[in-house]
């Protein structure tokens, strides 16, 4: 196995850092502390790369907060400046590295993956009608808190020996208890958490209709007693990395029950929106338009047209109908914001195609 080393070089590259507050403040443009390094991008950029090499950098201090939808977790925020550009900078330089060893159906942080790419991949295995009969989806209960520092790091170490390297990301990894949800680097971390359990789910246990999302996944095959022995091989194997399955966790039927996943229901033949990702959409698109007399035109097409993207990755003809194109109050206030913007209304196109 190839182990990479003289990678902090790259890392405190002036242009490397440049580029991740290029990538860092996309969408931030608004942030306090992204307009004032907006100013002086080269004095900024030379803080960081001096307090790297120094090694006086150590990550700052979270800010929590209480979330609870779609369901209750502390989400962590780090500050912009210096945090979140040297989390981009580290990932600049060390995602390739693992993007060549994680496989294939892994759908998290990965770039030109992602929810929707892992949905449109388990309706292509569940074209296998004999082959994927029955399903065990699982879920690991409290992923990111569950995580164990050393494990981490071991697997880390068997791709990385740049000592100063492995210096900044134990101090990230090592700044607060589990690995916390909301950092940058956080998801990429889980990805090389469970890399050698995905390998092994693959190739050891040859299970080919496998993918998993974070801290979800599912098994298919044609066998449900195969899956039931692959469950308990699991949870052994998992007792190393200190995580354990929720108890949700299940094996059913595929034709009878559907395969509820990343946010959409998957029957053989259509797909529909999660019943609780439908609720929230009904509520959001009646939130929009209680405030819409208060906000920019812009700001509602946006909000509205950004409810519907995920429509249109399913069958959802009778919840759109019923959310919004026969909703003579939000198609009447989409046409006066669409012609206070110059623009025709994206909704009347909805109901033309």
């Amino acid at each position: 196995m190839i182990r990479h080393a003289d990678l902090f070089s790259q890392i405190v590259d002036t242009d490397n850092i440049l580029r991740a507050h290029r990538n860092a403040r996309k969408g931030k443009s608004h942030y306090r502390e992204v307009k004032m390094v907006n100013q002086d991008p080269e004095k900024y950029a030379q803080i960081i790369q001096d307090s790297l090499l120094s090694k006086t950098f150590t990550t700052s201090p979270y800010q929590i907060k209480t979330i609870h939808e779609p369901k209750t977790r502390d989400i962590y925020k780090l500050p912009y400046f210096p945090d979140r550009i040297i989390h981009h900078a580290v990932m600049q330089i060390i995602q390739p590295i693992w993007d060549n060893v994680f496989i294939y159906d892994l759908y998290s942080a990965i770039p030109g993956k992602g929810l929707h790419a892992g949905s449109y991949r388990l309706r292509k295995f569940m074209e296998d009608n004999e082959g994927t009969r029955y399903c065990l989806k699982f879920d690991i209960s409290k992923f990111y808190p569950s995580m164990d520092h050393e494990y981490l790091i071991d697997a880390i170490q068997r791709k990385i020996k740049c000592k100063d390297t492995l210096w900044l990301l134990e101090d990230i990894i090592h700044s607060t208890s589990g690995v916390p949800i909301g950092n940058y680097l956080s998801q990429y971390f889980g990805n090389i958490y469970l890399n050698r359990f995905d390998h092994w789910i693959k190739e050891d246990k040859q299970m080919k209709y496998y993918l998993r999302y974070c801290d979800d996944g599912v098994i298919l095959h044609t066998d449900k007693s195969v899956l039931k022995t692959l469950l308990d091989e699991i949870k052994e194997f998992l007792e190393p990395t200190k995580l354990k399955l929720n108890p949700k966790t299940s094996i059913f039927p595929v034709d009878k029950c559907g395969i509820d996943f990343l946010g959409y229901r998957h029957f053989r033949d259509y797909t529909l929106l999660r019943k609780s990702s439908a609720r929230r959409f009904k509520k959001r698109i009646g939130k929009i338009r209680s405030r819409s007399e208060h906000k920019r035109p812009e700001s509602v097409i946006s909000s509205v047209m950004s409810s519907i993207g995920w429509l249109k990755h399913c069958n959802s003809h009778n919840l759109l109908s019923k959310t919004v194109l026969d909703d003579e109050i939000i198609m009447n206030m989409m046409d006066v914001k669409s012609f206070e913007m110059g623009i025709s209304n994206p909704l009347r196109r909805l109901v033309i195609s």
